[in-house]
């Protein structure tokens, strides 16, 4: 996932976080002694190659982006409410029918969901928190499982959010002479 060379940015998730308690699935949980690990091993395999990073507001996203070397930005393009909320009353209720598991099935699936965007709106949003800095060098936006897989299945193919995404796992978007391409496990599509 880490480009060889040139300019980049990686769109991942945060590290493996703490458990969620079960009557509140939107806490804002720390990191495990593990996640923390497991950030630094990435921030080693970086070699300091990041001149940024940004992160949705939740302290799982912001410490692993701070993890990564720099002090986050926070961008609620990444998280709280994110790219993919267009109402957040209606989108609601697809929540607590179908929990966050079933609604982002049901996204990558390509099924319309009431106060959630399609994908060709949302992840020119989700994109656009990386896009906007790449003037500044390489970095990292750090996110949710629910932001990344529908923007990686609408990107890559469905088959890209079969499994569900473990913890630092994502995409790059690499900058190259004609044009940002987002780069996954061997496939790339234009951006």
């Amino acid at each position: 996932m880490i480009p060889r060379s040139g300019t980049f940015v990686l769109f991942i998730r945060h590290g493996e976080r703490a458990p969620l308690p079960p009557d509140d699935p939107y806490a804002d949980v720390d990191l495990t002694p593990a996640g923390y690990e497991a950030v630094g091993a990435l921030a080693r395999g970086l070699g300091g190659r990041l001149n940024w990073t940004a992160a949705s507001p939740f302290l799982r996203c912001r410490v692993t982006a701070r993890g990564l070397g720099h002090e986050p930005e926070d961008d609620t393009r990444l998280g709280r409410h994110g790219p993919w909320i267009a109402d957040h009353a209606a989108a609601g209720g697809a929540f607590a029918r179908l929990g966050t598991e079933g609604v982002v099935r049901a996204q990558v699936a390509g099924e319309a969901l009431p106060g959630i965007r399609r994908p060709e709106e949302a992840v020119p949003i989700l994109l656009s928190a990386g896009l906007e800095r790449l003037k500044r060098g390489s970095g990292a936006c750090v996110t949710h499982d629910a932001v990344l897989m529908p923007a990686m299945a609408w990107l890559f193919g469905a088959d890209a959010a079969d499994e569900w995404l473990s913890p630092l796992g994502g995409f790059s978007l690499e900058l190259r002479a004609d044009g940002p391409v987002a780069v996954w496990n061997g496939r790339e599509r234009r951006c």
